[in-house]
């Protein structure tokens, strides 16, 4: 059995708890999920106070059908929010800055799956994601 980090771990626990989809999973597969974003740079996560309270898993793809294929990086145009889970009101605001900071500056679009509806790939240009999601 592969070990993983901590952080992974906390990830992972997070995920499982927040996403109905992650908990089919095997836990191995979870966290050697999450563990591939880590190895990757392509996660962000919150703490407050010690605890961990939100982690957004984000990839670069190509377009909307790019979205679907797991592990596809291809460093493109399109930010492909694969996971967002917060259990604090100020841990969105603070995955989203850190987002605009690291992945917005080199992506024109962002997108982002609706499970709750059949899976339908939302996507908005970077400016608008910005504009509504970090109103004040």
């Amino acid at each position: 059995m592969k070990t993983f980090p901590k952080a992974t771990h906390e990830m992972a626990e997070l995920i499982r708890n927040n996403l109905d989809f992650c908990r089919e999973w095997s836990r191995e597969r979870l966290l050697g999920w999450v563990q591939w974003f880590v190895n990757n740079e392509r996660c962000y996560a919150v703490a407050k106070g010690g605890k961990l309270v939100g982690v957004t898993l984000a990839r670069y793809v190509d377009n909307e059908e790019d979205c679907h294929t797991h592990y596809l990086d291809t460093k493109g145009p399109l930010c492909y929010i694969e996971v967002t889970v917060c259990s604090h009101p100020s841990a969105l605001r603070a995955m989203y800055r850190m987002i605009w900071n690291h992945l917005g500056e080199n992506s024109e679009r962002v997108a982002w799956m609706r499970h709750k509806y059949g899976n339908r790939i939302t996507m908005v240009d970077m400016t608008t994601a910005k504009r509504r999601l970090m109103r004040n």
